[in-house]
């Protein structure tokens, strides 16, 4: 990284990004009611301080990059690490399937694909680990949060189709 700056890498541009979207969903809960706005905030501070990490590992990373050999530059990049795009794409992707497809389904398929495109090759784990997460993620929601669960386009219109039957 020499002649550039720190901050212009992609993965401390992203996580920069990613930051301020957790500020300002920190930021819209003041409107919120304490109870409603509990778990939004520790949602959003949790996700900052482990941003800060991250941004704080990564200059710590590329400072030590730059006055290594190019041999050990190699080695810096953890084996099976995504580049920033593929990152994004699939929040991106997440995030359009949930209002698509419904949550359950896409947290399912989300947590068995991502383990997988890491170079997770242990298949019965994920596979256990993904349905045991989705199936929390669901109790959670719907019993102790007492919050709906989106279900996608497909799903309302699955629903309604079996409305009329």
């Amino acid at each position: 990284m020499k002649g550039k700056s720190l901050l212009l890498d992609p993965d401390v541009v992203l996580m920069a990004v990613l930051g301020f979207f957790a500020g300002a969903f920190l930021i819209d809960t003041r409107s919120y009611n304490p109870t409603a706005a509990l778990f939004p905030r520790l949602v959003s501070i949790i996700t900052l301080v482990f941003i800060a990490w991250a941004i704080v590992q990564r200059c710590l990373i590329l400072r030590r990059k730059a006055r290594s050999s190019p041999k050990a530059e190699a080695r810096i990049k953890a084996e099976g690490a995504l580049a920033w795009y593929w990152t994004v794409a699939s929040m991106v992707g997440y995030f359009v399937l949930i209002h698509l497809l419904g949550f359950t389904l896409v947290t399912l398929i989300y947590l068995l694909v991502l383990p997988l495109l890491l170079g997770y090759r242990r298949y019965k784990t994920v596979l256990i680990t993904g349905t045991l997460l989705t199936a929390a993620f669901i109790t959670v929601f719907t019993y102790v949060l007492h919050a709906r669960i989106p279900e996608g386009i497909v799903g309302s219109l699955l629903r309604q189709f079996l409305k009329e039957l």
